[in-house]
């Protein structure tokens, strides 16, 4: 009965500042889109607006989460509840844990989130932006590390391309994969090539079919998109689905690829999914601890501003060093820690 009342009294919270916050951003959303964007269509907003949701609740839930578990507790603390529950022995770590089944459900729900829907999502805004806003035309001079998919024939192919001189079609750097149930069935590189339209020429490529293990040179030409259209439609890791990173991250280091970037994006999305774990651990034990709402919005700043620290400096560090990416990850090592020391302290037991 308790647990289902604190339970009840945090989502309420949580759906309020949530509906709060979204709202403060599709206003400064909607602005945007009458002031910057080329096409005002209603149809545009809508859509921009739909796709921005997820987005945003995956990105800012772990922040409204803390918040709202503050209010919560300053609430009860108020009202002398907690002093309440003590008299009856019940300990800390039982009372948080309404706290800690909702953040732990709000987790596997980014989680699975990030699998396809968040990505998606952000695939989606960009082609907008891409095609409508005024300060983001489709790039006239280089793509960098332009990857591409498409699907033929129950067959998935990936297209990666280092470089790419939009305005004279001139390609560095081809790589070629194509996958059919889960497996990837063959290999094509090429050092340079050009695009021209809708056709794609590269005068030496090297091709191995990975089921008969043949490997030649020979000339490769084959239809694409037009070369137009590959700033709207260009993959970034950020829009690829989670099945997809873990292959190309998994495999990309031995078929000669960029393999660090789509292991970090798969590891910032983990480790993001399952922030509002780690940071309700982290304010509520502060709280409880100290009893004191300067101490719980300090660490929830803290905290929530550390892991994006953390994420970012990963990134520079994939980027700028061959260090290996699991000593690389131990970068985030303190929040996870930070968050299992709460959790310690609650189960201990002290004066809540």
């Amino acid at each position: 009965m308790l647990f289902r009342y604190l339970l009840v009294n945090h989502i309420k919270t949580f759906a309020l500042l949530l509906v709060v916050l979204i709202g403060i951003l599709y206003a400064y959303m909607i602005g945007e889109v009458f002031l910057v964007f080329k096409n005002r269509n209603p149809e545009v907003a809508i859509s921009y607006s739909l796709n921005f949701l997820p987005t945003a609740f995956f990105y800012s839930g772990a922040f409204v989460n803390a918040l709202a578990l503050l209010v919560a507790l300053r609430r009860l603390f108020q009202r002398k509840i907690d002093l309440l529950i003590q008299s009856f022995g019940i300990s800390p770590l039982r009372f948080f844990s309404f706290a800690i089944f909702f953040s732990l459900f709000l987790s596997i729900f980014n989680l699975f989130g990030s699998y396809w829907l968040y990505p998606q999502s952000q695939k989606r805004l960009f082609s907008i932006e891409k095609e409508y806003k005024k300060a983001k035309e489709i790039e006239k001079g280089i793509v960098r590390n332009l990857w591409l998919t498409q699907e033929k024939n129950g067959e998935k192919e990936f297209y990666n391309f280092e470089l790419v001189d939009l305005s004279t079609g001139k390609v560095h750097g081809f790589y070629l994969l194509k996958v059919k149930d889960g497996s990837i069935t063959q290999v094509a590189t090429a050092e340079t090539g050009e695009w021209h339209g809708e056709f794609l020429n590269f005068p030496e490529a090297s091709l191995k079919d990975l089921s008969t293990g043949e490997e030649k040179l020979q000339k490769l030409t084959f239809e694409f998109i037009d070369l137009s259209q590959i700033g709207p439609l260009a993959e970034k890791p950020e829009h690829l689905s989670m099945r997809e990173l873990f292959v190309l991250s998994l495999l990309g280091k031995g078929i000669g690829i960029n393999y660090r970037q789509y292991a970090y994006e798969l590891s910032k999305r983990t480790l993001t999914s399952f922030l509002p774990l780690f940071m309700s651990l982290i304010v509520g034990w502060v709280y409880i601890r100290w009893r004191s709402l300067k101490l719980g919005l300090f660490a929830l700043v803290v905290s929530f501003s550390a892991h994006w620290f953390s994420i970012n400096l990963i990134r520079s560090t994939i980027e700028n060093t061959n260090l290996s990416l699991p000593l690389i990850l131990l970068l985030y090592a303190p929040i996870p820690i930070l968050s299992l020391k709460g959790l310690y302290d609650l189960s201990k037991g002290f004066r809540v």
